[in-house]
């Protein structure tokens, strides 16, 4: 596995790579432009996001009601609730129910909670087939390729590549248009969705006093996959649960409208259970994952950052994702939320260069649907990790050296070698692995200033 610090700093030589430029930034400049053709359908969006914030707020301070009330509805309806509290637990849970169907092969969703488990590395070492449904999460699966955007997978791909991937996989025309593309991707599907069993998938919402399970999509991968089964596994984070459907009609909307500009996602699908006729899964569990939610629940100020919706808006207007890509962050969780929700549920101490992966600029509060501070909690992670080293007594002697240092002019317009190795000290302790620095200047603002006015 790779070192997230190294993977970080490795990102530079991205930013500087002009083709990648243009291509994320056209994609992202095609979702701004139909974001902003879809927020005329609001008279008041802000009001409407105040809105959702309340929602999804009071769903925090009452998490632990809603997730035993959701529990006692859901298993009522004949379905079976798991707690895992971690990743491990979430994975052996999946394969003890695969082993139990003695399935080979499983159907998956395109899911943020599902790449966080590492789900499809797992059942690869078990020699369990994964069946990507979602068209981009296919072809990357065929490339051997990780997800770039929560919700556009392939946004980093060409029309090209996309071909040259299939291409490669498959008998495809190297010269198909993108409708063959997807015509041919969804045939492919099918057949390899024919006798599995099992069918895998996030959920964007719980609902607490029904049991039922809020699921959104625009190819319909999820409701075709999902009847095609006999079991349905859904994995949820511990946030997910919300009181009751009324809060739909608020949260559907500013989903669809900040994923895709859309007024309404084309597939929205509640369900609550196995399926009491002959259509739909015979069984179906809730998998509701805690991974250390509860860890990042326990920060008063950053606990705000559960209450994401993952829209994926915040990534798409970030201007430190257009630059380095989706991958440099080396987490599941990326941009601006994750960047927030990272440091605290993974840890500081690996993680904490993730807080210096934002501009400050606000883009990502400015589009949030659900009004979450994300500039303002990145700051607080900030100071939650210098509070953090300066238990190292080595750290807080050199901190105040620096602050002695920069205080007085006369010390700072000292000889250039004595700069040089206060500097080599500084970028010990908290500079980047193997980071080059700028050659200081050879002479002091000072003399410059004074050269230059004479």
């Amino acid at each position: 596995m790779n070192d997230p610090k190294t993977t970080f700093n490795a990102s530079c030589q991205k930013a500087f790579d002009e083709e990648h430029w243009q291509k994320i930034n056209y994609s992202t400049g095609c979702y701004e432009q139909s974001f902003a053709k879809g927020k005329v359908n609001y008279r008041n969006l802000d009001l409407e996001k105040q809105r959702a914030y309340t929602l999804r707020n009071k769903s925090l301070l009452n998490l632990e009601k809603l997730l035993v009330d959701f529990e006692t509805h859901f298993t009522e309806n004949g379905g079976k609730v798991l707690w895992a509290r971690n990743a491990d637990d979430a994975l052996t849970m999946i394969f003890d129910l695969i082993c139990k169907e003695k399935a080979n092969a499983i159907m998956r969703s395109n899911s943020m909670v599902l790449d966080e488990i590492e789900l499809n590395g797992f059942l690869e070492r078990k020699n369990v087939r994964v069946v990507e449904t979602q068209i981009a999460r296919f072809v990357l699966h065929q490339g051997k390729q990780k997800p770039y955007h929560p919700l556009s997978p392939s946004l980093h791909l060409s029309k090209e590549e996309n071909n040259a991937i299939l291409t490669e996989s498959f008998k495809l025309k190297p010269d198909s248009t993108a409708k063959q593309m997807v015509n041919f991707v969804r045939h492919e599907v099918a057949i390899e969705s024919q006798d599995v069993p099992i069918c895998i998938t996030g959920a964007n919402f719980l609902l607490s006093d029904t049991g039922g399970v809020v699921l959104t999509e625009n190819e319909g991968n999820i409701l075709k996959s999902t009847s095609m089964a006999r079991v349905h596994i859904v994995v949820a984070g511990i946030a997910k649960v919300i009181p009751n459907m009324d809060d739909l009609s608020v949260l559907l909307p500013l989903v669809s409208l900040h994923a895709s500009g859309q007024s309404l996602a084309a597939c929205n699908t509640i369900t609550y259970g196995p399926a009491r006729q002959s259509i739909g899964p015979e069984q179906m569990y809730v998998i509701l994952l805690d991974n250390n939610r509860s860890e990042l629940l326990s920060h008063e100020k950053q606990r705000k950052v559960m209450s994401c919706i993952h829209c994926g808006a915040c990534v798409s207007v970030c201007p430190i994702y257009k630059n380095i890509g989706g991958y440099a962050y080396g987490t599941k969780h990326i941009g601006p939320m994750g960047t927030v929700m990272t440091p605290l549920m993974l840890g500081m101490d690996e993680y904490s260069h993730l807080n210096s992966a934002c501009s400050l600029c606000g883009r990502c509060v400015e589009v949030c649907p659900v009004k979450i501070p994300l500039d303002d909690l990145i700051i607080e992670n900030r100071h939650l990790a210098i509070e953090e080293k300066a238990d190292n007594p080595k750290v807080d002697a050199l901190l105040k050296t620096l602050i002695w240092y920069c205080k007085s002019r006369k010390k700072m317009d000292s000889p250039l070698f004595l700069k040089k190795l206060q500097m080599k000290r500084f970028t010990a302790f908290f500079g980047p692995d193997k980071q080059v620095l700028p050659e200081l200047a050879s002479k002091s603002f000072s003399q410059q200033w004074r050269e230059r006015n004479l």
